[in-house]
């Protein structure tokens, strides 16, 4: 990303944030003008050193399976991602969106509240420039947006439970939460009507395999999990973080320039 170039954090269309933040209410206890605040406030710390805290507290979620509700409250940490929006600051008008899809939050420390984010932490400048596996996804994600796009980021499931008996180890969320999430996923493919969706990983490929998508490009998640399933592709080479970036940068060219030709 230039100097020149300022990154721009979910500075949606008026439409798309009022219809995403209606999406998002339907699953958490919360309004659309509160969702709304929320957005401000972590783009109020963008480009604050570190990791700025932000919480909301426990009843913003409330599982739909009366069962696992005992369950969620001994949790002893809860992470929420709401979806988020980068693109550089460069003056270009209505780019077009490319959709990034990850499969949920984590925490690895706990609190008495949620702890409230975004997919990949990027709204917090030390994951961007300091995380070694986030500074990764960040520059893949900057490959996109230097392209003209500007991308949205989102999980399938956007609240992740600590296991009680585990410490962070996440919980499978009750079908009825995983179905009404699954749901808003479709949904928010109809509201931003991406170019392509991007998917890191198995279970976010396999999430949207009964959606209709224009053009899905399905990638191994960067992490080092994947690294396998990355060393393959690469034709037996070392999955470093270079050589997936730079394969990365390849397929994404190769496919998104010949599309856009």
């Amino acid at each position: 990303m230039t100097k020149s170039s300022a990154l721009k954090f979910s500075k949606f269309r008026p439409n798309e944030l009022q219809e995403v933040c209606r999406l998002l209410s339907s699953v958490f206890q919360t309004s659309p003008d509160k969702l709304t605040e929320l957005y401000v406030q972590l783009d109020s710390t963008l480009e604050d050193a570190g990791w700025p805290p932000h919480f909301v507290s426990r009843d913003f979620f409330c599982t739909r399976d009366g069962h696992f509700q005992s369950v969620y409250e001994q949790s002893p940490a809860i992470a929420v991602d709401l979806p988020s929006l980068l693109e550089l600051s460069d003056g270009v008008q209505e780019k077009p969106t490319i959709v990034l899809l990850g499969q949920d939050p984590k925490s690895n420390q706990s609190y008495d509240r949620i702890s409230l984010g975004t997919p990949y932490g990027l709204h917090h400048k030390g994951s961007r420039e300091q995380l070694t596996n986030t500074k990764l996804y960040f520059k893949m994600i900057q490959v996109l947006m230097e392209l003209g796009y500007r991308v949205y980021l989102t999980d399938i499931f956007k609240v992740w439970i600590c296991n009680p008996q585990r410490l962070y180890s996440g919980m499978t969320l009750p079908k009825a939460d995983r179905d009404k999430f699954l749901d808003i996923l479709e949904a928010e493919l109809d509201i931003m009507n991406p170019t392509a969706v991007v998917t890191w990983g198995k279970p976010s490929a396999r999430s949207i395999k009964d959606l209709e998508v224009d053009l899905h490009l399905e990638f191994p998640h960067p992490s080092g999990a994947a690294n396998k399933a990355w060393k393959e592709l690469l034709g037996g080479q070392s999955p470093t973080h270079a050589n997936k970036l730079a394969y990365w940068e390849s397929s994404v060219n190769q496919v998104l320039c010949h599309r856009s030709a």
